[in-house]
């Protein structure tokens, strides 16, 4: 029993010292203001992104070993592995309002009976920011609302018109634009 309580107290780590606390402070906020300069952040984001920053510290605290560096060399780089995170972590996705005129065209173009507002949002940005050839391309599917319309409208090849087609759903994956599970699941049947 005693040994049980002695090998839980090596897993508390000790109390920082001031100078500990003093040297992480500093380094989460020049890391996030730093950071904060160069992405535009608001104030409120980058005192969040300074906050994450010394949770990381603390998280891996017990790992920091004096014979290995410095603390301050410790806390720099753990700093830099969250600000990498950060810029891995994808985009949020940039907000249409519903009331655009873009949107309302696209919901009126929309086949279904009941049209899917959120399709709508997604396409209307996905359409700002598609290559020529593929925004061509579903301009022609949504003006005449099937696919296989859209293929004989055009003047190429069925070859080249599904080869096109391709090219543009793997553009609007790229963008984010990517089926519900349920009606992938129901595709497959």
């Amino acid at each position: 029993m005693k040994d049980r309580k002695h090998q839980d107290s090596a897993h508390i780590p000790s109390a920082w010292s001031p100078e500990h606390t003093r040297v992480a402070l500093a380094a989460a906020r020049y890391h996030a203001q730093r950071f904060a300069r160069r992405s535009g952040l608001t104030a409120p984001d980058r005192d969040d992104l300074a906050q994450d920053i010394l949770l990381a510290i603390v998280e891996a605290q017990q790992r920091f070993d004096p014979s290995r560096g410095a603390w301050s060399t410790f806390v720099a780089t753990l700093a830099r592995r969250v600000l990498i995170d950060r810029c891995r972590r994808p985009r949020a996705p940039d907000f249409v309002s519903l009331d655009t005129p873009c949107v309302a065209a696209l919901v009126a173009k929309l086949p279904a009976q009941c049209p899917d507002i959120d399709v709508a949002i997604v396409l209307a940005m996905a359409v700002r920011d598609l290559p020529k050839a593929p925004q061509s391309l579903l301009g022609d599917i949504l003006a005449h609302s099937d696919v296989s319309a859209a293929r004989d409208s055009r003047s190429t090849s069925p070859a080249t018109f599904y080869r096109e087609l391709h090219d543009l759903r793997l553009w609007l994956r790229a963008l984010g634009v990517r089926p519900s599970a349920s009606s992938a699941t129901a595709a497959r049947r």
